[in-house]
């Protein structure tokens, strides 16, 4: 999924360079019957979710025009039930307590309601509906979960707050609305140097080899960089931990730091003296920050896309003389499992096979937007992304609507060049 990259990498990186023993063994011996015995209860309990539950964090009633608005919880996410397992509907994924999180009673007469997570973590959303039926969502809202219904079923819901990692438990707030979920809260908190970069790092000293030193990011994030940082240069959509630290080992009279793409993006660094180095396009369509003394110390490193929900194979690379011409650098489009492909961002591509779907975001349990017919053109805006055993691609229509779609799933080819 999309938070795979955010997470870890994105593309394979391939340019970088007694008695008392006995006495133990019998405690251990008893401990493990216990566990085996009482815990297998309580797994047996834990297998299913159980909307009939009494929920952790209370129940409420709400009619049209509610105030507060929105309604918010504190809340903690994860449980200790597999929900995919379950097969309760689409995008229903991650790990939920058994007994719901939240239960609401809702009036007749609501034109709309939005149901949003928000947290710095990974969190899933889980509904029973007054009908049964069951909704579920991984990322609407940027990385946060939402649901939203229109023309409202009244009645009782059940709502479940999941990680979608097991053993993770993580602070979240809940929120009930009649807004979309865009005017609700986000969770981006920034470009933060004092996180560990997603990509690695490496420590270079005057007459570094190989030059140029490079390596291959899935560049973007959730971030706007100019709502955090003062300065008209810092543009585009970060992560919050640097895609990659650089330690410079002794100072370097000159260093240039430089991103090749075919897609638009930005480069970011925080230097060693703390200050923060921004760029766009000075070395043709691709950004580059050139220090006339770069002082020895911590280099933290982001790859920003100029557009928001963009993803984009790049390669950031370093080298103490001017880049011109730019080296011979190429995007590996390699995803471990599956065949070669031809396609490249920045061009065109054919639907062809019916297989092929439009996702909100790279990751099979995602939601469905669009499923285009075979013999529909495309252009490639982004990506590669190797995610759930597939390539993905974001990818324009002809009538500008944007999705991530997978170039096949390494037993047929979905998309051809075009």
């Amino acid at each position: 999924m999309l938070k795979e990259r955010l997470r870890r990498n994105g593309l394979p990186d391939q340019m970088s360079s007694g008695a008392d023993s006995l006495t133990l063994r019998t405690r251990t011996i008893t401990v493990t019957l216990f566990v085996l015995l009482f815990g297998l209860a309580i797994t047996r309990g834990q297998e299913t979710l159980n909307p009939a539950g009494e929920p952790r964090y209370g129940a409420y009633s709400f009619a049209p025009g509610f105030s507060p608005a929105p309604f918010t919880l504190d809340v903690l996410s994860g449980g200790d039930v597999a929900v995919k397992a379950l097969a309760l509907a689409d995008n229903c994924l991650g790990y939920a307590a058994s007994d719901p999180d939240v239960v609401f009673e809702l009036a007749a007469g609501f034109e709309r309601i939005t149901l949003l997570v928000a947290s710095a973590e990974d969190t899933m959303l889980i509904a029973n509906l007054p009908n049964g039926s069951w909704s579920c969502n991984d990322d609407t809202n940027g990385l946060n979960p939402a649901l939203v219904y229109h023309n409202v079923i009244p009645g009782r819901y059940q709502i479940w707050i999941g990680s979608y990692a097991p053993d993770t438990y993580d602070e979240a707030q809940f929120y009930i609305s009649e807004a979309e979920p865009e005017t609700l809260p986000t969770t981006a908190t920034g470009p933060d140097p004092a996180r560990e970069a997603t990509y690695g790092e490496a420590a270079l000293a005057p007459l570094f080899q190989p030059s140029p030193f490079a390596v291959q990011i899935l560049g973007g994030g959730r971030s706007q960089a100019a709502d955090f940082i003062a300065d008209p240069q810092c543009r585009g959509f970060v992560a919050e931990a640097p895609d990659y630290s650089i330690i410079l080992s002794e100072a370097f009279a000159k260093i240039y730091f430089a991103v090749y793409s075919p897609a638009d993006m930005t480069l970011i660094i925080n230097g060693a003296d703390g200050n923060w180095h921004c760029n766009d396009k000075d070395h043709g369509a691709n950004p580059l920050i050139a220090f006339n003394y770069a002082a020895p110390g911590l280099y933290n490193i982001w790859i920003g896309s100029a557009e928001e929900g963009n993803y984009a194979a790049s390669i950031f690379y370093i080298q103490e003389s001017a880049p011109e011409p730019p080296p011979n650098l190429s995007i590996n489009t390699n995803c471990p499992g599956l065949p070669a492909t031809p396609l490249m961002v920045g061009e065109g591509a054919i639907v062809s096979r019916t297989e092929a779907a439009m996702y909100a975001v790279p990751e099979t349990a995602s939601t469905v937007i669009y499923r285009p017919a075979s013999g529909t053109p495309l252009t490639l805006i982004a990506g590669p992304a190797c995610i759930d055993e597939r390539r993905w691609w974001r990818a324009q229509l002809s009538d500008g609507a944007r999705g991530w779609i997978a170039d096949g799933d390494g037993d047929s080819t979905w998309l051809t060049p075009g």
